[in-house]
């Protein structure tokens, strides 16, 4: 299932269309924050592909934790029969149209927030899909390129990582010019994202263990390190508390959930 192109394109093209109806919404005030556009994108993905599509699908939000563990927003889990494909996203809300906006900050410790996060997804390099997306309320086309033409514009990990460190922005601010520049070179949407995963360009197939309805999955980095998956037991229900118990362990905000085995 995994690395079938027709399948990865079919769904990232689902996926695609609601990024792009989000869009829409936060450009006419329907969504007002990065948390209404997360939780409305996973929400939306779930009705879009288990309406057009023979597939299982859950999706769960909780209230923001004070500090994510790992630097993200949220955990995307596609299935196929037992094997895993797991992403790790962090959501930006750079506010392209305001001249001003400064959308990172130094923290206490003067290092760049972004940066800061940007670094502790590293420990999950190589076994999760990771990358940063930024959610752009302007009109379609607005200073495309280098921001993606439709909908959210997205960059992998690994080149936000080597961009942060050549251009020196550890103890620097973010700005929107610098976002630009790496989008010129680096820039994604949703889609590419989305297909990369299912079509094993991005991220490593994991292990379901059936009997607990969990994936492991072992940081790279520190053996030490795992996050224990939940899997649904139960499709349609509005609340899973294995879900919700790991979110907030793992201060994560969001979890969605494709089932890619019947399509």
């Amino acid at each position: 299932m995994f690395g079938n192109f027709r399948i990865a394109d079919i769904v990232a093209y689902h996926c695609a269309r609601v990024d792009i109806e989000c869009r829409e919404e936060l450009r006419n005030g329907t969504l007002v924050s990065e948390r209404d556009y997360v939780t409305a994108l996973t929400t939306r993905m779930r009705i879009e592909l288990a309406k057009h599509l023979p597939l299982s699908c859950h999706a769960q939000t909780i209230d923001p934790q004070y500090e994510s563990l790992y630097g993200v927003d949220g955990i995307i889990v596609f299935r196929a029969a037992n094997k895993i494909k797991a992403g790790l996203f962090e959501a930006k809300r750079p506010q392209v149209t305001q001249n001003n906006q400064g959308w990172d900050y130094l923290s206490s410790r003067n290092i760049s927030h972004f940066s800061e996060q940007i670094e502790k997804q590293r420990i999950w390099n190589g076994r999760l899909a990771l990358w940063e997306m930024f959610f752009n309320e302007a009109q379609n086309g607005f200073q495309s390129p280098p921001y993606d033409f439709f909908g959210s514009s997205c960059v992998w990990h690994d080149n936000a990582y080597r961009f942060m460190h050549r251009e020196s922005l550890i103890f620097n601010r973010w700005t929107k010019k610098k976002l630009k520049e790496l989008l010129q070179t680096d820039g994604v949407n949703f889609y590419t994202i989305i297909y990369d995963i299912i079509s094993c360009r991005a991220g490593s197939v994991s292990n379901l263990d059936k009997n607990a309805n969990t994936c492991r999955v072992f940081s790279q980095a520190n053996d030490n390190i795992l996050l224990n998956i939940p899997i649904p037991v139960e499709i349609g229900i509005e609340r899973d508390e294995r879900i919700e118990r790991f979110l907030i362990e793992n201060k994560l905000e969001s979890y969605m959930y494709v089932d890619l085995t019947k399509i």
